[in-house]
């Protein structure tokens, strides 16, 4: 029972490790601002923490390398067609 309990605390860690990693760095800044207001409101926090220092944080270590605008600079993908030349049409 108890290893049953450790196991699934580790997968839930890791789903919302992967989770954040994963999600745009907008919606981290918002979710870290958000978290930092209720542990500021419970106490946790220090109040006089500077937020910039966190967007900064949160912005930076997305999984994809950091930008949160990739999907509107793609490159249109380059097609090579390849011809395969029988040697017994020839």
């Amino acid at each position: 029972m108890l290893e049953d309990g450790i196991a699934y605390a580790v997968v839930a860690c890791a789903a919302i490790y992967a989770t954040w990693r994963l999600l745009p760095g907008t919606l981290r800044c918002t979710l870290a601002e958000h978290g930092a207001a209720v542990a500021r409101g419970m106490g946790l926090l220090k109040a006089d923490v500077d937020g910039t220092q966190r967007r900064g944080r949160a912005a930076t270590n997305s999984g994809c390398g950091g930008c949160s605008g990739c999907a509107n600079n793609q490159a249109p993908r380059q097609v090579l067609f390849i011809r395969k030349k029988d040697s017994w049409h020839d």
